[in-house]
């Protein structure tokens, strides 16, 4: 029976029994139609306990029926965190038996969908991946052929030449350099970055960082500091090299030229390291750390056509940083220079 049907019935039997209470007893009064102790009274009294035992009994009904609502609502809210696919078991024909039905069909829907999605991103993500890589191929020799020309191995060229050819050679320079951005983040997104991890100073890949983002230092004038001590930790050189590049290209373009300064110290604590890159330039606006490292955000569009950029490096940063065990984050306030910060555990741990 449905619910409403029920609810209906017990307040219908509740109404007329007390209308036909009420009515008996009030004959009574006026006409004094019952004798003491006679049949009658007896009715009567059974009709009243009748009227008593539904009043009790609605609530009771009331309460069972609308407590799967309870398990329905922890359900949807499961839902909400992402669980999908879960299904509530409820047997009866009524209101809420047909509510269950419709929110099992939509959970299993939901967990279809959720399915055919991911691997249309996984899809997505391994088609451009390839097509990525396969950007770089046809990079090679432009960049080849530029140095070959710029070198004059083929003849001598004259000012305008070299600097046509020069334009080119950096040109390319800077695709390859987004090319490689977006490869990097498609594998990231894929979980196929590989990760060559082994046991080495990481004092060693600050400085190899540092020996690598020198020369636009010194173009620059900005003074670089390293302040490290050797701590042999479980970490891939290359990688961790390729995020300390990208803080410090960062920092390098956010410094003025000839006053800029940018540090570079490693602190050893009892379970992690960190190093931080710090600057003296610009700094970053509060509202904006927070979607620092999301894929292609920019900060400041203006130095970004200027000077170039993908907006994927800080994103790369953090999947490398966070396939290593550790975290990085931002420490700025505007006009006053920023720090960005990473840390490493000493203890190497194992990412899905």
């Amino acid at each position: 029976m449905k619910i409403v049907s029920k609810l209906y019935v017990l307040i219908g039997i509740l109404i007329v029994a007390a209308a036909f209470n009420l009515f008996l007893l009030y004959q009574d009064e006026k006409t004094g139609i019952f004798g003491e102790g006679s049949n009658q009274q007896t009715i009567i009294q059974i009709l009243l306990a009748v009227d008593i035992a539904t009043f009790f009994l609605v609530p009771v009904v009331i309460r069972q029926s609308l407590s799967p609502l309870d398990t329905i609502n922890k359900a949807l809210s499961r839902v909400k965190e992402g669980k999908y696919g879960e299904k509530i078991k409820y047997s009866s024909e009524d209101e809420i038996g047909e509510l269950v039905t419709s929110f099992n069909i939509m959970s299993d829907t939901i967990k279809e969908k959720e399915e055919q999605a991911k691997k249309t991103d996984i899809a997505k993500d391994e088609f451009l991946a390839m097509i990525t890589h396969e950007l770089k191929t046809p990079l090679v020799p432009i960049q080849g052929y530029s140095d070959i020309l710029l070198n004059e191995h083929l003849g001598e060229l004259n000012p305008k030449q070299k600097e046509r050819l020069s334009i080119i050679k950096s040109s390319s320079e800077t695709l390859l350099g987004i090319i490689s951005d977006l490869l990097d983040v498609q594998k990231l997104e894929i979980g196929q970055l590989r990760m060559k991890k082994e046991d080495s100073d990481i004092k060693g890949s600050i400085i190899k960082s540092i020996n690598a983002i020198s020369p636009q230092a010194e173009k620059n004038e900005v003074e670089l500091v390293i302040n490290a001590e050797n701590v042999v930790i479980y970490h891939d050189s290359e990688r961790i090299k390729q995020v300390l590049t990208n803080l410090i290209k960062n920092a390098i373009i956010a410094v003025e030229p000839k006053k800029g300064k940018i540090e570079i110290t490693l602190e050893e604590k009892p379970s992690e390291i960190q190093i931080a890159v710090k600057d003296n330039g610009m700094g970053i606006p509060k509202e904006k750390q927070e979607n620092l490292f999301k894929k292609f955000y920019q900060v400041d569009t203006t130095l970004t056509r200027e000077r170039g950029g993908s907006g994927l490096g800080l994103a790369i940063c953090k999947g490398i940083i966070e396939n290593h065990g550790g975290k990085i984050f931002v420490e700025s306030k505007e006009g006053e220079g920023a720090k960005f910060t990473f840390t490493i555990p000493k203890q190497s741990i194992a990412i899905a």
